[in-house]
């Protein structure tokens, strides 16, 4: 698969801090950065990291209309922001894979959502009700 330009292994120093390990991509204007082993898995074509880079990309998109400064402020300040924005990320990640008729695991993300990697922006439950309402909606 061929990637568009702005999408980068992440430095791999990068790796060692839990924000940004070799588990997570990272969306910062202009550019997404994915682990040397996520990134062969997205040339390889495998449509969960190809969600994944949708995932991403929406963030791009939304960090370039807010402008990006304003975006990254709000995401690391505010807890509400910082979860309508993985929501509005995670949509049409959702999207590409109910179209290739693969699962996505809404208890396990809620799970990730609402713990220490997103600092808490809200409880399971919220996260896990905003989750199924998106999934139910595609």
């Amino acid at each position: 698969m061929k990637l568009p330009p702005n999408v980068k292994i992440k430095p791999r120093l990068w790796e060692f801090l839990p924000w940004l390990s070799k588990y997570t991509a990272q969306a910062i204007y202009p550019n997404i950065y994915f682990s040397k082993e996520a990134y062969k898995k997205l040339v390889s074509g495998d449509p969960v990291y190809i969600a994944a880079l949708i995932h991403e990309q929406e963030h791009i998109k939304r960090q370039k209309g807010e402008g990006w400064l304003k975006w990254v402020f709000k995401y690391i300040f505010s807890g509400k922001f910082r979860f309508n924005e993985e929501i509005a990320a995670i949509k049409p990640s959702m999207k590409y894979l109910k179209k290739k008729k693969i699962g996505f695991d809404i208890e396990k993300k809620a799970k990730i959502l609402s713990g220490w990697l997103y600092f808490w922006p809200v409880s399971y439950e919220i996260a896990e009700r905003g989750l199924k309402r998106v999934w139910r909606g595609i």
